[in-house]
């Protein structure tokens, strides 16, 4: 889609600024071209344009299933002329770059299109505290029969999501990125029902409310491969230094039992070890004594040479961010992956805390 288009003209613009010749070597001054003057730029008017799309990967996924899912001739890319990625891009969502040092966004939000793309034009650069985007409960998904005959994907709200990948102004390619919105009828309302059916009542509002929850994460793992491919990455799983985790899956909505399924089919595998969506979710209870970050690892325990597996990923750490929800969509690696341990993690993962 058109994120492939701005990382072209990011790393174009990163060429432009590389120079060709041997270090050491000055060329003498030119008679046809002036000697170039330098002028310092003060860094507090310095901005960075951070861009990208809007979009529900419960809808994508629900949508690559009716397709066939692995049978489904529709390649599950995030392309802007795909229709899942079409079906499943939310309009006029409002997308702000949150500043964790204010406590509020940077600058003013903005909406997503119809296709689910946004721009911030002039978020303030800085090369300590990133920003996160968060999209806040104000968008939709579209009523227009685009491409096949697909069931209508369950509408309900969404709540505040902040993307855990952050902005960080001085990486170009970290200010590309995702919006990720999740529903009240799919994960969360499927977490919700097995809560309560485990004896502590709770709705999907409880998860935004402070006194309830500290921290809760959403992380949909993802198999290898390019990096516009959703393809949950089956028999994963994620530990957490602090909560407690859970394992979801899916079946076509309306498949029973009625207390733990969700609108849109989701529903928590009681003690399971690991997701075969990639799913998992952790929650932290409000407490008095938070920690002040919490480490998430992902785990594959399949080992399969054929499918380089067991995939992986760099550790990610996260401050606990009470009254909101958090989403990861992490693509993993292969276990080949030349950018794996021992060495640290690559910059354009643009991990927090990285």
């Amino acid at each position: 889609m058109n994120r492939a288009a701005r990382y072209g003209a990011f790393l174009g613009a990163l060429l432009l600024g590389v120079s060709c010749g041997p270090d050491g070597l000055t060329p003498s001054e030119s008679d046809f071209f002036p000697t170039p003057e330098y002028t310092n730029v003060d860094p507090g008017t310095v901005t960075t344009m951070v861009s990208g799309f809007s979009w529900d990967p419960e809808a994508f996924f629900m949508h690559l299933a009716t397709c066939g899912g692995p049978a489904c001739p529709i390649p599950p890319f995030l392309l802007d002329e795909s229709p899942l990625y079409l079906r499943s891009a939310v309009q006029g969502a409002t997308i702000a770059a949150f500043d964790p040092t204010l406590g509020r966004p940077a600058v003013d939000p903005v909406a997503a299109d119809d296709l689910g793309l946004w721009t911030i034009p002039a978020v303030p650069s800085r090369s300590d505290v990133p920003y996160f985007v968060t999209a806040l409960p104000t968008g939709s998904l579209t009523n227009e029969p685009i491409g096949p005959p697909w069931p209508q994907v369950p509408q309900g709200g969404y709540l505040p999501t902040v993307t855990l990948r952050p902005v960080v102004t001085h990486n170009s390619v970290c200010a590309v990125q995702e919006a990720g919105n999740l529903s009240t009828v799919g994960i969360l309302e499927a977490v919700a029902k097995y809560l309560t059916v485990s004896g502590t009542p709770t709705t999907v509002a409880d998860f935004v409310d402070p006194a309830r929850f500290a921290n809760v994460v959403v992380f949909w793992l993802f198999q290898p491969g390019s990096p516009l491919l959703r393809v949950p990455a089956d028999g994963t799983t994620i530990e957490a230094s602090a909560g407690q985790v859970l394992h979801l899956e899916w079946a076509p909505p309306g498949t029973p039992p009625d207390t733990l399924r969700s609108t849109r089919g989701f529903m928590v595998s009681d003690g399971a070890a690991v997701s075969p969506l990639g799913i998992s979710v952790v929650l932290l209870p409000a407490a008095a004594d938070l920690p002040p970050v919490i480490t998430y690892a992902v785990k594959d325990p399949t080992e399969d040479e054929t499918l380089s597996r067991p995939w992986f990923f760099p550790p990610i750490q996260a401050p606990p961010t009470p009254g909101v929800v958090n989403f990861s969509g992490t693509q993993l690696w292969r276990a080949d992956e030349p950018n794996g341990p021992p060495g640290p993690p690559p910059p354009y993962l643009c991990l927090p805390l990285q």
